[in-house]
């Protein structure tokens, strides 16, 4: 209802949309095949049962998204496609603490991307937003497998969808073996 939608791709993706000014709560029914699988707008991770459906809460303009190539979050296991992989935790305690300084104006917002799916793989479309509650801080946690060398970039986009990615070389970074790199001291570059 309203501007909330969600649609599938048989057994190969699930997408739930939410463009609304308040959080969605709601069983999804899906195709997919039973197991745990990775948003990979959130990074965050879902189980779908054997009856293909998950029970998920879509914040305020958010979305999210499953797709079979995407069964873990947080790594650590030895063949990723495997849900019952019982050395994932899928406890999304190893990842990056984003934290950049970029001034916007109304209507913009400020977005991570770089080469992993959990950054939208370079694609400013699928690339996650950071909050902006410490403005002009943007912070955003996002899970990714320890020990993970990692490139990204900040783009910024207004609410017409235009992009503007930021100057300079990519920037690199790596997961350590327990816990979050911390990426708080970045700085816009125009």
């Amino acid at each position: 209802g309203g501007d909330q939608i969600a649609f599938g791709r048989g057994s190969k993706a699930y997408v739930a949309i939410n463009h609304e000014g308040s959080s969605l709560t709601r069983t999804f029914q899906t195709s997919l095949p039973a197991g745990d699988y990775c948003d990979i707008q959130s990074g965050n991770g879902v189980t779908v049962n054997g009856s293909g459906q998950f029970t998920a809460t879509l914040g305020a303009n958010t979305a999210l998204a499953l797709q079979t190539g995407a069964r873990t979050c947080t790594g650590g296991g030895t063949d990723p496609t495997d849900p019952t992989d019982p050395t994932d935790p899928g406890t999304g305690t190893s990842g990056a603490s984003f934290g950049v300084n970029a001034t916007t104006q109304l209507g913009q917002n400020i977005y991570v991307t770089g080469n992993q799916a959990a950054l939208g793989n370079w694609n400013p479309a699928s690339a996650p937003k950071l909050d902006p509650a410490t403005y002009p801080v943007w912070k955003l946690d996002v899970s990714l497998p320890a020990g993970t060398t990692f490139e990204y970039k900040y783009v910024r986009k207004d609410g017409s969808g235009n992009v503007t990615w930021e100057s300079g070389a990519n920037r690199t970074a790596t997961v350590p073996s327990s816990g979050k790199v911390t990426l708080t001291a970045d700085v816009w570059r125009g």
